[in-house]
């Protein structure tokens, strides 16, 4: 069984030959390691420590065009010597123009860091102004737009899983509002969010529909904003979780089709619903911020999705090789029972992970990862 065949049985809901493992490596480990940050060197970090390229910055999404005075543009406004630079992205409609500015490069021995540090929806205006453009967007879609998933799909081959990234509604408010303004938001003016979360949900589909229309087998969708930013039960099932049921209603359709999703934080109350809606995959129960350890969520879930996630991220960077042989093992002691089950980190691979230890990881899984 290839690497893809063995990443394909897990979410499919099977047992592979051997446990797959999957490290959430991108593009931060990647330039470390190589000094770019594409998917290509993503791949080449993967074959270099024997694991399967999943999670990767690949995307599908559609074309599209905005009348005349609507858009969005991104400019680069300043770089000193240090290598910090601040780039302003800008959404335009005819009446108001709305900044927001991120940073990159404050962490010289890990320079894609970046931070926001300016949204650009402040108050209800502006999200009057950005539903317009949100209605606009979704009239003006066309054909998918598939970047260059055919080439990684070929690049690859059987070597790795060149799985998409999907955002969602609650995702794509967010990224312009900002986590926790968004959640007040929700409170304040639910029925205006209400508008922008329809029209945000059918931008959504349009865009799983592209994942559909791809070459690949597998996508997962970002709900991390949501189950980050502590929504509690009752206000995911309201906000986020239409989100995951409109994916699935169109990826159960398609078999051969898989979708997954990303998660951080406190899960555990929100796993019942999420498995409910039938997605193939859960990741990634985090050990430190998460509630619900893999062993728990194996016991409760395991014969309904494929679990992956929960191997400390920390290990990889502050730990020995002994100590990243140890944790692999834990993890394949509660994860790996009946198949369903990827080895992946609780997290994105830090950039200052130490290479030996993250080859140990996947060296455990082929000596003791067999069924």
């Amino acid at each position: 069984m290839t690497t893809k065949q063995g990443f394909i049985a897990a979410v499919s809901g099977g047992q592979p030959e051997v446990v797959p493992v999957a490290p959430l490596i991108h593009c931060r480990y990647a330039h470390q390691v190589l000094g770019r940050s594409d998917w290509r060197a993503v791949f080449e970090v993967h074959r270099q420590v024997g694991s399967c390229y999943h999670r990767g910055p690949l995307g599908v999404g559609r074309h599209g065009t905005l009348p005349d005075g609507w858009g969005r543009e991104t400019v680069a406004r300043h770089s000193d010597d240090t290598g910090r630079t601040e780039t302003e992205w800008i959404i335009r409609t005819p009446d108001r123009v709305m900044t927001g500015r991120d940073v990159v490069g404050m962490i010289p021995h890990d320079p894609l860091v970046g931070k926001t540090v300016e949204y650009p929806i402040k108050d209800v205006d502006d999200w009057r102004a950005y539903l317009k453009l949100l209605e606009l967007t979704l009239e003006g879609l066309g054909e998918p737009a598939l970047g260059e998933v055919q080439a990684a799909v070929d690049l690859m081959g059987e070597e790795g899983m060149p799985s998409v990234g999907l955002g969602p509604a609650y995702t794509t408010l967010g990224a312009v509002r900002g986590m926790q303004e968004l959640v007040v938001d929700l409170i304040d003016y639910p029925d205006l969010m209400r508008e922008l979360f329809a029209v945000a949900r059918e931008i959504e589909r349009k865009h799983v529909e592209a994942f559909i229309a791809a070459p690949t087998e597998v996508a997962w969708l970002d709900i991390c904003w949501a189950t980050g930013s502590e929504l509690g039960p009752d206000r995911f099932e309201e906000w986020a979780l239409p989100d995951v049921v409109a994916a699935m209603e169109i990826v159960r359709q398609h078999p051969g089709k898989y979708l997954g999703l990303y998660t951080l934080g406190r899960i555990g109350k929100l796993c019942p619903m999420l498995v409910d809606a039938g997605v193939h995959f859960i990741e990634t129960f985090e050990p430190n911020q998460g509630d619900l350890s893999l062993g728990d969520a194996k016991r409760l879930y395991g014969d309904r999705t494929c679990l992956m996630g929960n191997f400390n991220c920390l290990v990889l960077a502050y730990g020995t090789v002994e100590d990243a042989r140890a944790e692999a093992r834990r993890c394949l002691r509660e994860g790996m029972e009946g198949g369903r089950y990827v080895m992946v980190t609780a997290d994105e691979v830090p950039a200052d992970t130490r290479f030996d230890n993250l080859k140990a990881m996947a060296d455990v899984v082929r000596e003791e990862g067999r069924y």
